[in-house]
């Protein structure tokens, strides 16, 4: 279309709202929420506004879509206290999510639910015995490979093995420009959890692969415990940082301290090098900062 309306401003809203500006059309995004992308810190996502704003897309933070005019085809949204019209060839409505929990019979077993959503343990066990949930009706994170996990997981728990899974190593990635990753606690959520932090951050305008992608804009943050270096989360925002999701899941899963992460070799030039640096960083001797 040559003007499209995203009503969400959340990942799967920015992905695609990011996807057909560079197609050429005029997009404006409406998040409810005072900034886009609410699940991540605001320092994570400041990079992707930046490329959003460089891409001509309008962004409406604080905006509630009510529905369509009955003339004149404008999308009606609240916000700043009143009424205005959006108007868009296409709307795009990327929010309410439901869990497929319907006209299949769970009215007919008695599971205990969590929400609208099937409760579950760490082995994905529902409150019955024999049954197992796994996927989006088990609730956030929404996400195809935490699934797959999932499945994989209870496949082996039915024939005999035992088997369990860890929901802090389940990454998340933002498939925007720049990319965003997420893997276990923030700075904020470890410190809400009660845990004293180091954080080290190292900016990919320090990164030589970086400067050769003319992707400059972002960073790598670690997270670790103060008193024993257990990394506690690593997020990550820049050009093609998912790659680097499953080093980050690996170094939650497997309990890393910040010296395994900064005592592991990184190959020159790759973006790999700024999660060693950032890890340096937290230990308070960086290279290249």
């Amino acid at each position: 279309p040559a003007s499209l309306a995203v009503v969400g401003g959340g990942y799967i809203g920015l992905e695609l709202g990011t996807a057909f500006a560079k197609l050429g059309a005029t997009v404006t995004v409406l998040e409810a929420m005072p900034r886009i992308l609410p699940l991540y810190d605001a320092e994570l996502t400041r990079p992707v506004l930046r490329r959003l704003e460089s891409l001509g897309v309008a962004v409406m933070t604080g905006a509630r879509a009510k529905g369509m005019a009955k003339e004149g085809g404008a999308l009606l949204v609240e916000a700043g206290g009143g009424e205005v019209r959006v108007v868009a060839e296409k709307v795009l409505v990327t929010v309410g999510r439901r869990p497929a929990t319907e006209d299949w019979g769970l009215d007919q077993i008695d599971l205990d639910m969590d929400g609208r959503f099937i409760r579950i343990d760490d082995r994905c066990r529902t409150s019955m015995r024999g049954i197992y949930a796994i996927g989006d009706v088990t609730g956030e994170p929404m996400l195809a490979h935490r699934a797959m996990a999932q499945g994989e997981m209870v496949a082996e728990i039915v024939a005999g093995n035992r088997r369990n899974w860890d929901r802090r190593a389940v990454p998340a990635v933002c498939f925007t420009d720049p990319e965003v990753v997420s893997v276990g606690l923030s700075p904020e959520e470890a410190r809400k959890a009660g845990s004293e932090v180091k954080v080290g951050q190292f900016p990919f305008s320090a990164s030589g692969r970086a400067m050769t992608l003319q992707a400059e804009d972002g960073f790598v943050r670690i997270v670790a415990r103060a008193d024993n270096h257990v990394v506690l989360g690593i997020q990550a925002v820049g050009g093609g940082v998912a790659e680097l999701a499953a080093a980050f899941a690996l170094s939650i899963e497997m309990g890393a301290r910040l010296e395994d992460v900064a005592g592991t070799m990184a190959a020159h030039p790759t973006l790999g090098e700024a999660f060693q640096e950032s890890a340096l960083k937290a230990l308070g001797h960086a290279l290249h900062v």
